[in-house]
């Protein structure tokens, strides 16, 4: 028994030493913590008796005094306690049933008090459980079983912005731990500058407990609710939700630079997972919208897939209209703001904030003078309108800068005009149809003339999946905006009587509305034509374009036949 003892502890011993040096080469903390220093550092306060119970062996990371004798298996890591090493290892080979050990309980971590020997023989021999006597010593900082003697001075300086802020007596649930300690001090300055202005638009001025609380309920905790829903951590596991605050926050302001107005919490988190997040999904992503943007023109772009704009906005953002946001294309042109008062109309029902986007080619003195003007005339016909707006004027490609805008908002308006160059005919080559290929946001057409959406819709419907995000809109619509619809299938255009019943009983699960089926047969835009004068509508919804790029440049669509010619405006949905 004694050979087979010394034998097992050569071997424990060796693998002691191939771990400290694997330990050196991969820069990886193998220390057992010293239970000295977490006292000293984090700040440890009353302690009580838990009695002897089972241990998770994995879950005793440190030692009182005798943390520089074993590693952070409890590997020995040095010989002056050979023979009780073997003494130990010996009597558990035999059978001997071996007293509890004493240990330390502080979060979710254990510090061996007595019975160092006894743990690391258990743990050599295969063992997951250990009876120990265990006192519970609270900490003001969470302490948890992966801590480790590089993670010190995290904990010192979170318990010193505790100190400071008392978050966690004020708001117990809180979990603001860091992975780097001085941006301890950046929170810390965080608070300041929110109780700074928050001061300004009081009578009073805030105390600094208050103002510790109202930052922390106003401006972190909507932000770490966003990393939640959104499962943001997932595609960064060695970084905190606190860590993740920091990234989004500055992207934040960024995204404000570029938007012109304050970026929501949620739209902050959306930008900087798809700009940085490191999971395969969004690395594809990235590298796919390069090479795209440099082999492939815009108009042969198939864009993103339907459905895309609730899945990303309506569902995750969960407000109750279904347009919020409604970006509006602003030219300067006569026919241009009819776009705007058109937006304006659907504004008002929605109760949604216009953002209106003017896109220069150059920075040359006369393009930002013509700007100032537009975005000036903006601000005056807003004004008459009495809708929410904010406008601003961009540099760049036309057809770029609306699809970058686009993902911000819930809907895109823009001017249609009724001619399309020389060739009036021909199926590609505009900024509309470019950007109605490459937007994952419902498009609403407006053409050049004086009209308005009125109180009656048509939903041009095949079944398609652009078609059932149109259905989707329609059925909103006259839930909510009190209008009258007709659901129109062309059966030369793939509708079915089937289709057409379907549709209409999935618009009149939302309640007693106001709303007829029509089936046609023959040409699908001209039946759509034909259709919206009959029925007297206002405002035509149906799916984007159907067809695959490359063919639609060869034979056109019915989205293009129907707006060469539309005398209304229309929201084109995918």
């Amino acid at each position: 028994m004694e050979n087979e003892a010394q034998e097992h502890y050569v071997r424990v011993t060796r693998r002691a030493q191939w771990r400290r040096l694997w330990a050196r080469l991969t820069g990886r903390d193998t220390r057992l913590v010293p239970f000295e220093e977490i006292k000293q550092r984090v700040g440890l306060r009353e302690q009580h008796y838990k009695g002897l119970q089972p241990v998770p062996l994995d879950k005793i990371i440190g030692s009182l005094g005798r943390s520089g004798d074993f590693d952070r298996v409890f590997g020995p890591v040095q010989r002056h306690s050979r023979g009780k090493w073997l003494s130990v290892d010996s009597a558990y080979r035999a059978g001997v049933d071996l007293p509890p050990i004493s240990l330390y309980k502080v979060g979710d971590a254990y510090f061996v008090v007595d019975g160092h020997h006894r743990v690391s023989v258990a743990r050599e021999n295969g063992q997951t459980f250990i009876d120990a006597e265990v006192i519970e010593v609270k900490s003001r900082v969470p302490v948890t079983a992966d801590l480790t003697v590089a993670d010190l001075d995290v904990l010192a300086a979170y318990r010193e912005f505790l100190d400071q802020t008392r978050l966690d007596i004020m708001r117990p649930d809180q979990d603001l731990r860091l992975t780097m300690p001085g941006d301890y001090a950046r929170l810390v300055e965080h608070i300041r500058t929110h109780k700074y202005f928050v001061d300004r638009e009081r009578p009073t001025e805030l105390t600094w407990d208050e103002a510790c609380a109202h930052w922390y309920d106003s401006v972190y905790l909507p932000v770490a609710e966003t990393i939640r829903g959104q499962n943001l951590l997932s595609g960064f596991a060695r970084l905190t939700e606190a860590d993740l605050y920091f990234w989004v926050i500055e992207r934040s302001y960024y995204l404000a630079q570029e938007l012109g107005r304050p970026a929501t919490p949620w739209e902050a988190a959306q930008d900087f997972v798809s700009c940085c997040s490191p999971s395969p999904r969004h690395v594809a992503r990235r590298i796919k919208d390069r090479v795209f943007d440099v082999l492939v023109p815009d108009e042969l772009e198939a864009g993103p897939p339907p459905g895309t704009w609730r899945s990303e906005r309506v569902e995750q953002v969960g407000h109750g209209p279904l347009f919020s946001e409604i970006l509006v294309t602003v030219t300067g042109a006569a026919s241009g703001w009819l776009a705007l008062e058109e937006a304006a109309v659907i504004a008002r029902r929605e109760g949604a904030v216009l953002r209106g986007l003017h896109v220069i080619p150059s920075e040359s003195a006369e393009a930002r003078q013509r700007a100032q003007a537009v975005l000036q005339e903006f601000d005056e016909r807003v004004h008459v309108l009495g809708i929410e707006a904010t406008a601003q004027a961009v540099v760049g490609d036309v057809v770029e800068r609306i699809v970058e805008r686009a993902r911000w908002a819930d809907l895109v308006v823009i001017n249609q005009r009724r001619v399309h160059g020389r060739i009036a005919e021909a199926p590609l080559g505009t900024i509309f149809q470019s950007v109605a290929s490459q937007v994952a946001r419902p498009i609403l057409a407006v053409p050049g003339s004086h009209v308005q959406s009125g109180e009656r819709a048509m939903l041009a419907y095949d079944a398609s999946p652009k078609a059932r995000e149109a259905l989707y809109i329609f059925r909103h619509m006259l839930a909510h905006w009190g209008i009258s619809g007709v659901i129109l299938s062309v059966q030369n255009g793939n509708g079915t009587a089937d289709e057409l019943a379907a549709a209409e009983a999935y618009v009149r699960e939302a309640g007693d509305l106001d709303v007829t089926a029509r089936l046609e047969s023959g040409v699908a835009s001209e039946m759509i034509l034909r259709a919206m004068g009959e029925e007297q509508a206002g405002l035509l919804l149906m799916g984007g374009y159907g067809r695959a790029p490359l063919i639609k440049a060869f034979v056109g669509s019915t989205v293009d036949r129907v707006l060469r010619v539309a005398w209304f405006p229309m929201i084109i949905c995918r």
